[in-house]
């Protein structure tokens, strides 16, 4: 049965407007007012109106004139406000310390705190709570949100439904957050946030793979522009794919699973035992990753595969191996191999996805404050939720039309 058409929310249409248009000056870096309104099919007066709504919420600023040649009247150009609004990131995947970081609209890190964690589990929240504080306490700048990644499986509430490494089950953090520091809060999976972050900063791409090795393995996938969160939001859990049935036991009764063989600490004590051996190591632990990921990429038809882990143990022998492996288990001749590369963003690359995700997911909500409260002080911060990804929001000097290919943003997503 064919239903009428529903009416669009002229709010719902102004939020995306805002999405939309701050992903493109993002990824353009500065751009005229003409050239946003062509990119986005916006009239002259609706593309103003829309700009100096922007600009007065501090989303945008003028950035002058454009330095085109020849003749004619050189355009005014705007660009991200990036002196406002901040956005407090924490990152709980490193082992022994949790980091916290507040960064500007285009994720570029301001300043930064850091905590001891503790081994007691019942007091990784306490912990959570205190270095929030003091972050926020490093600004006076209106925050426009908070951004917690952990390593687990993380429902849509931002509930953490288990992180073994942090001991937690079924801890509502983003609710508990929420409520005490009354700030929009979003709470997601740490790699699905490295992987944002590669996308957003290194070189990953719409259809990209991204596999962090460290203590585990864990990986995450985009396609399409969206990430994948899977039914039971355990996508990109390869870490006990089985690769080697004669291997040690893992913590999940089953042995040689994937995390077990290739993760750092084992790798790092197998060469030190046998240095002699590294390159065979090291050669024979990114064939199991290869193996372990050869379904995935011939059933993805993926673009690129960035893997992020130390400098000692992913380096050149490690991928020329996992790409041998790769090749050898997919290779046909009407498709092209995915690119794999080391991820080469740093320590902050989490810290800086999670960043993107607050962004994306508050940006248009000034807006909507504004609508629902009918105008808001100029350092209250923002409640509603929306999306927003920009291929490159660090800014480039490449044409505007180029943003164009990246207009449908990278939206996280629950597949049925």
């Amino acid at each position: 049965m064919i239903g009428k058409p529903l009416k669009s929310d002229p709010s719902d249409v102004r939020a995306k407007n805002i999405r939309t248009a701050f992903q493109l000056v993002a990824y353009a870096g500065a751009i005229s007012r003409a050239e946003l309104g062509r990119l986005m099919g916006l009239s002259r007066m609706a593309v103003s109106d829309l700009v100096n709504e922007m600009m007065e919420n501090h989303l945008l600023r003028q950035a002058g004139l454009d330095r085109r040649q020849g003749r004619g009247k050189r355009s005014l150009m705007v660009t991200v406000d990036t002196d406002h609004w901040r956005v407090a990131s924490v990152d709980m995947t490193q082992r022994f310390v949790i980091r916290g970081a507040l960064t500007d609209l285009m994720g570029r890190i301001v300043d930064r705190v850091e905590t001891p964690l503790g081994d007691d589990a019942q007091s990784h929240l306490q912990m959570v709570d205190e270095l929030l504080g003091k972050l926020l306490a490093m600004t006076s700048h209106p925050i426009l949100g908070l951004g917690v990644a952990v390593p687990g499986v993380i429902d849509a509430e931002g509930t953490v439904v288990r992180s073994v490494s942090l001991g937690w089950t079924e801890i509502p953090l983003q609710t508990h957050l929420k409520q005490e520091r009354h700030i929009p809060t979003v709470v997601c999976n740490d790699v699905n946030m490295g992987l944002l972050g590669e996308c957003t900063f290194g070189k990953g791409s719409r259809n990209s793979l991204f596999v962090r090795i460290g203590r585990g393995v864990g990986a995450g996938v985009c396609l399409n522009g969206t990430i994948i969160d899977g039914s039971g939001y355990s996508a990109g859990e390869i870490g006990h794919v089985v690769v080697d049935p004669n291997g040690p036991q893992c913590v999940c009764g089953k042995r040689g699973c994937l995390e077990m063989m290739v993760n750092v600490p084992r790798l790092r004590e197998r060469i030190e035992s046998h240095p002699d051996k590294r390159d065979d190591i090291l050669g024979r632990g990114g064939n199991m990753l290869g193996d372990a990921l050869a379904m995935s990429v011939s059933l993805l038809d993926l673009s690129d595969i960035s893997v992020d882990g130390p400098a000692d143990i992913i380096g050149p022998v490690f991928l020329q191996a996992l790409r041998d492996e790769l090749e050898a288990k997919t290779n046909v001749d009407y498709r092209r191999q995915p690119v794999i590369h080391r991820c080469e963003q740093g320590d902050d690359l989490v810290l800086r996805g999670q960043a993107v995700e607050v962004i994306r997911s508050f940006v248009d909500s000034i807006h909507s404050r504004r609508e629902s409260d009918g105008g808001m002080a100029e350092d209250e911060t923002i409640t509603k939720t929306g999306s927003l990804h920009g291929k490159r929001m660090a800014g480039t000097s490449k044409d505007a039309t180029d943003a164009a290919k990246y207009a449908d943003s990278i939206e996280r997503n629950q597949t049925a």
